[in-house]
């Protein structure tokens, strides 16, 4: 086929593959207000509902429209400002955020759509959308009051934003990238440490001079929007707290931690450690939502890891898998890793081939990157985002929610892996 046939065909195709993404966002969509509608059917709209880390987001939203502005350093702003927003319109109504979340929920997909087409041509783009649109966990993120029904379109932002700037390298490109992780890191705080691999995305060609001005203008962008929230936490606890406390997050990842949940008996799961070693009211006092509290405990992380580096090596290895298979003691049933038999008692049949499918995912994004190998350079901006976060969280703890967001990008790769599958067989065959 000749370039100007090529170009006539996609012209002539566009406004199916058009019609298709509404389509498959509209199905996204209906899903997920299905889920909403059930989630509300069966509990109270009110705040007795919420359970693990949805009170303290609730909470902090409802503190605000009482004129309370984040008094605790325990949380960023940005989810509980969208939740205060949601009860600003319809009152305190935790049904009314999960409403709200379907609609939010549903930016993933054309968003993924967006992000697959710089890689692959539009039907395998519109897989890579249809994946997202059915994915049983990023469906399920809607009827929970926590930051991963925002943090996965906002992270699909951020790499677009990435990606612009450096096939666009102007300082407006840069700067407008930087203020998305920003924003991304206001949500959730786990992409702080990003901007330490732009420099290695960027070019060789470039100049040293321009790769500074435009890293400045990343990191530049990042600060301004981060400053007067740090600003606030200063002036509210007296003391330097870029975004908020980790909640002992590096405890959990200690091999202190480690003994605890894995190897003694009767083993416990993750919110039963945090009812007896993490409740102050049992352990002289230290409260890892607190800033005392949250350094009392990364002291002892830091000690137990200096104590029994071998250990801690071993449990990184682990929690390396965790993060995109799901942590023994938090999610799955009786430490069973997919284990049917285990999980019947607790979720249906069809939550059962849910969970196994999205777990099973990133299996078939590795597969993927075995088939588009000799397009490694092309994809290093998404290996690098999805290895940073694992790192972060193989360092620290490791929960297979935690990896959820990156999901899109897990369907791009598989997308574009199967259309390069494809275009072979139509070769073969020629």
């Amino acid at each position: 086929m000749t370039p100007d046939l090529s170009a006539a065909q996609q012209q002539r195709n566009h406004p199916i593959i058009v019609w298709v993404l509404i389509g498959l966002t509209l199905l996204g969509l209906a899903f997920r207000l299905y889920l909403a509608w059930r989630t509300n059917q069966t509990l109270p709209d009110t705040p007795a509902r919420l359970r693990g880390d949805e009170p303290g987001y609730e909470g902090l939203a409802y503190d605000l429209l009482k004129g309370h502005f984040f008094e605790r350093p325990n949380r960023t702003p940005v989810y509980p400002f969208f939740v205060a927003g949601c009860y600003a319109i319809f009152g305190r109504s935790p049904a009314s955020v999960v409403y709200v979340q379907a609609f939010l929920g549903a930016t993933i997909i054309p968003l993924t759509f967006i992000l697959a087409r710089r890689f692959t041509g539009p039907q395998s783009s519109l897989v890579a959308a249809g994946l997202v649109a059915l994915h049983p966990s990023l469906i399920l993120h809607v009827r929970l009051v926590q930051t991963e029904v925002l943090y996965a379109p906002l992270i699909v932002l951020t790499v677009l934003g990435l990606l612009r700037a450096l096939e666009q390298p102007r300082w407006q490109n840069f700067s407008l990238a930087g203020a998305l992780l920003a924003i991304t890191n206001l949500c959730r705080p786990t992409a702080m440490l990003l901007p330490a691999l732009v420099p290695l995305l960027m070019p060789r060609q470039w100049h040293l001079k321009r790769k500074i001005a435009l890293f400045m203008a990343y990191v530049g962008a990042i600060i301004i929007i981060t400053a007067p929230w740090t600003y606030h936490n200063y002036r509210t606890h007296k003391t330097f707290l870029i975004y908020s406390v980790s909640t002992a997050l590096l405890w959990q990842g200690s091999p202190e931690f480690y003994h605890l949940a894995y190897e003694q008996l009767p083993k416990r799961n993750l919110v039963q450690i945090w009812q007896e070693e993490l409740n102050p009211e049992r352990n002289g006092g230290h409260n890892a939502f607190t800033i005392e509290g949250d350094r009392y405990f990364t002291k002892r992380a830091i000690a137990s890891i200096l104590r029994e580096p071998a250990v801690y090596l071993w449990y990184c290895l682990q929690k390396a898998v965790f993060f995109w298979v799901g942590n023994p003691i938090s999610d799955w049933p009786y430490h069973a890793m997919f284990n049917v038999e285990a999980m019947r008692p607790f979720f249906s049949p069809q939550r059962i081939v849910g969970i196994l499918a999205s777990r099973i995912l990133p299996v078939f994004a590795a597969l993927g990157m075995i088939v588009l190998r000799h397009r490694w350079r092309e994809f290093l901006p998404l290996l690098l985002v999805c290895g940073y976060f694992n790192v972060i969280h193989a360092l620290t703890y490791a929960e297979v929610r935690y990896s959820e967001p990156l999901h899109p990008i897990l369907a791009v790769v598989i997308a574009t892996a199967a259309g390069e599958l494809q275009r072979r067989l139509k070769l073969i065959s020629q």
